[in-house]
């Protein structure tokens, strides 16, 4: 159940780079901008998504589950990719280790994406654009950029084998 609930931008970044973490990352960035509701972007050079479970990832109840489940990891690499697709655009670009071509998904279709080296790139923009109600809820953008950072240094703390890089509006935070 925990990617049901999407509460503010700061759970969309949890969610995605706990995601990097599990997926063997050990160079994360995330960029946000608007505080997190008009884009987040978090891109990774983790093991990838294999283009046959790019549809799978962001269907309701289907989850690309780590291949071993451990105390190492923190679920499952996906498991919130649909909730968020429910409340705002999703796009992710993969090139999954040794698959040779990187994969886009977007509104449901695959096709191939180019100039990627390796790892995985979600971009969500327009966060809560699909729930209106919940959007008039967040507060302003420097508080939910607070947020962010925040949950960015609670993980990065807890995860010293990986580089991770924060920008909010262009600039390094």
């Amino acid at each position: 159940a925990a990617g049901e609930v999407i509460e503010r931008p700061a759970s969309v970044v949890k969610e995605l780079v706990e995601n990097a973490v599990d997926a063997g990352a050990d160079r994360i960035e995330v960029r946000i901008d608007g505080g997190g509701l008009s884009r987040i972007l978090v891109s990774d050079n983790g093991c990838g998504i294999p283009k046959a479970e790019l549809p799978l990832a962001v269907k309701r109840h289907a989850t690309s589950k780590v291949a071993t489940l451990a105390a190492t990891t923190l679920g499952f690499r996906g498991e919130a990719l649909a909730s968020v697709d429910s409340v705002a655009e999703l796009i992710i670009e993969s090139k999954a280790a040794g698959g040779g071509e990187a994969w886009r998904i977007e509104r449901g279709a695959v096709e191939p994406a180019g100039g990627m080296t390796g790892g995985t790139r979600v971009e969500v923009t327009d966060l809560f654009y699909k729930t209106p109600a919940r959007r008039k809820f967040m507060k302003s953008e420097s508080t939910e950029t607070a947020h962010v950072t925040a949950q960015m240094e609670r993980i990065a703390l807890a995860n010293p084998q990986a580089a991770f890089s924060l920008y909010a509006n262009g600039r390094r935070a």
